[in-house]
């Protein structure tokens, strides 16, 4: 799988899209295609994808990074360039099989899943 330019920035990604941040979060090692518009995933290596992972949601006040720290990557995403330190307003928890919710896993077989969110302060 082809990667763009723009996602191989030495960059923190940042979405204005949960799904799409819950999918990327939890994606296996390798390439994955995220198909926005059909809400499928497939991964380059599904058999690494742990539907246990742990993942870390982190929210972003956007009005404190400046605009010139923004590069835009595409609709699901903007990098952030030049900063040291991003400070989170929030950060949840989820699992990784969660994406289950918002997208179907294209290589990869359905399970039921319980899904459980944590707030950390």
């Amino acid at each position: 799988m082809d990667v763009p330019k723009d996602e191989l920035l030495d960059a923190i990604y940042l979405s204005p899209k949960f799904e799409f941040a819950l999918a990327v979060a939890s994606m296996p090692e390798g390439a994955a295609h995220i198909d926005d518009k059909k809400h499928t995933i497939e991964f380059e290596n599904p058999q690494l994808f742990d539907q246990e992972k742990v993942v870390y949601i982190y929210e972003f006040d956007s009005e404190a990074i400046p605009p010139e720290n923004l590069k835009y990557v595409d609709e699901q995403q903007y990098a952030v360039i030049n900063m040291p330190e991003l400070r989170p307003n929030r950060i949840t928890i989820h699992k990784a099989e969660e994406i289950m919710r918002f997208y179907e896993l294209k290589n990869l077989g359905h399970s039921e899943a319980k899904f459980e969110t944590r707030i950390l302060k």
